[in-house]
């Protein structure tokens, strides 16, 4: 799981069965599995709302050449970042 905040700053950590992760309120994150079997994780909330913002969706909705300088890429690589909001992707 990587657990990312604003600026250059993110935290990757591998897990194995069992163990148990924490993100901060508001803060993005990704899980990826590297094992090769199937991954089963449960989420919880500490609050009775869910409300979920993905980041390609962010990026969809953000002006090409702002994504390009804050990630320091060509603006031409943004267009394609995927835009569907994907919730699990496979390999």
């Amino acid at each position: 799981m990587t657990v990312f905040n604003t600026g250059p700053r993110a935290v990757t950590q591998n897990f194995n069965p069992s163990d148990i992760g924490y993100v901060k309120k508001s803060l993005g994150h990704y899980v990826r599995n590297t094992g090769d079997v199937d991954l089963v994780f449960l989420e919880v909330f500490r609050s009775p709302q869910f409300q979920d913002i993905s980041l390609s969706d962010w990026l969809a909705h953000t002006p090409a050449s702002l994504v390009a300088q804050h990630l320091n890429i060509e603006p031409s690589l943004v267009p394609g970042f995927p835009s569907d909001k994907p919730v699990i992707m496979p390999e």
